[in-house]
């Protein structure tokens, strides 16, 4: 199950989302969302296998803060 995070600062990197989800189990590396100038579209793709563990991230992190925003963590829709 893939989940979406929303709302990242545009500082956000990998390594940071990479330890924030390390608590809820073993996740493939963040896909931060990037422009064409490499710059960050404020949004990444938290891949995790086991679905059970990406329902627990859903739960515990939807709504916390990261860099002083709000994050909306979901499960991705199709083609996100």
């Amino acid at each position: 199950m893939d989940l979406y995070i929303g709302n990242l600062s545009y500082l956000t990197t990998a390594a940071e989302l990479r330890d924030l989800f390390a608590p809820y189990g073993p996740a493939a590396p963040p896909q931060l969302a990037l422009d064409a100038a490499g710059i960050s579209r404020g949004y990444a793709i938290v891949p995790f296998d086991d679905p059970a563990a990406a329902e627990a991230a859903v739960i515990a992190l939807n709504g916390s803060l990261l860099r002083g925003r709000v994050i909306i963590v979901r499960p991705a829709a199709p083609g996100e």
